[in-house]
């Protein structure tokens, strides 16, 4: 999994968990944190970090990924790119694989899959479909996924991964992965919700006081 955020006390206690594979930002994400993104994103610990490359056209996007190219961040972290899935987007992708062969590419905004698997003969090695995103927009989600993953498996792009992304609970996070996703990022909030369910929390409260009612 991956986390969803730029605010590095929640990036400090997320990373507590072994599982988490790195952070994916976006510019919404680094407004709220107030901070130029250059000096933000080198404070951020963890084994990845994704920065979204921001522009509408094929030459603002390719400019911004060479300044993202200049952030020299954490020890032990790696910068990698977030890329929007249009037109330009796609361009901008196939460039950046030309250009920088070792570059990680995460092609963001993501809601059809054919989309996705345009990015994928691109050159990205992460598709985020944006899940809550498709599915208030009347988009059947899941459906979606499972397509992508199946076109993917069919065409042996067996080392592009899927990362299902934009999430309003924790149930849509277990049906992406139900439909084929590898991988998730969520926020800090929804990491929590899907660990302290109300029921099991009750349970173990009533255990716990069971416990203190045996004799000693």
């Amino acid at each position: 999994m991956f986390l969803d955020t730029g605010n590095l006390e929640e990036i400090k206690r997320a990373l507590q968990f072994p599982f988490f594979e790195g952070v994916t930002t976006n510019p919404t994400i680094l407004l709220k944190e107030n901070q130029p993104r250059k000096t933000h994103i080198a404070h951020i610990q963890a084994k990845m970090v994704f920065v979204q490359a921001a522009g509408l056209s094929e030459e603002e996007i390719w400019e911004d990924v060479l300044r993202i190219q200049t952030i020299e961040p954490a020890q032990g972290t790696v910068v990698g790119l977030k890329i929007p899935a249009h037109e330009a987007g796609i361009k901008v992708i196939a460039k950046v694989r030309a250009k920088f062969p070792e570059a990680i590419i995460l092609a963001t905004a993501i809601f059809s899959s054919e989309q996705g698997y345009i990015a994928a003969l691109s050159g990205a090695d992460y598709l985020a479909p944006y899940y809550n995103r498709m599915e208030v927009s009347g988009l059947d989600a899941a459906k979606t996924i499972a397509e992508l993953r199946y076109v993917l498996d069919l065409q042996g792009l067996l080392n592009v991964k899927i990362m299902g992304a934009s999430f309003k609970n924790s149930r849509q996070i277990m049906q992406a992965l139900a439909s084929g996703a590898d991988t998730v990022t969520i926020g800090y909030d929804l990491f929590l919700q899907m660990m302290n369910k109300p029921l099991a929390l009750e349970s173990i409260e009533k255990f716990n006081e069971h416990n203190a009612a045996l004799p000693k």
